[in-house]
């Protein structure tokens, strides 16, 4: 039995090495063996591989699967934290801040015609 397991974890590395690097692959079969009591199966891997590169950036779609403590992950999946997670970073800046008026002053976008929003100062 002991064997088979290294047998089939072996099998499931060569799998998922290529995509993901030698440390995340173990850690993406410690995570289903160990912290979710689901081994993945070398079956199972092929099909998650091609989730991963779905994403476009597999080991990013891979550690949010640890970091969310999900069993497997779908490129939708992924697709739709990102934009959750993008909507959160937005939902904070929803009033304009001195960077954002010193951004727009440095690009030329004030339209105020003077340097410092002072009559007679004009910009060079």
């Amino acid at each position: 039995m002991r064997m088979e397991k290294e047998t089939m974890d072996k099998d499931i590395m060569e799998i998922l090495t290529p995509v993901l690097g030698q440390e995340l692959a173990a850690a993406i079969i410690e995570h289903r063996s160990r912290t979710l009591k689901k081994p993945l199966t070398a079956y199972a891997a092929r099909i998650q591989v091609k989730e991963y590169l779905k994403t476009g950036n597999p080991v990013d779609a891979a550690e949010m699967q640890i970091l969310r403590g999900w069993r497997a992950i779908k490129s939708d999946w992924y697709f739709n934290e990102k934009a959750r997670e993008a909507g959160s970073d937005n939902a904070n800046t929803g009033r304009r801040t001195l960077v954002d008026a010193a951004r727009d002053f440095l690009s030329g976008d004030d339209h105020s015609g003077d340097a410092f929003g002072l009559s007679g100062f004009r910009r060079h």
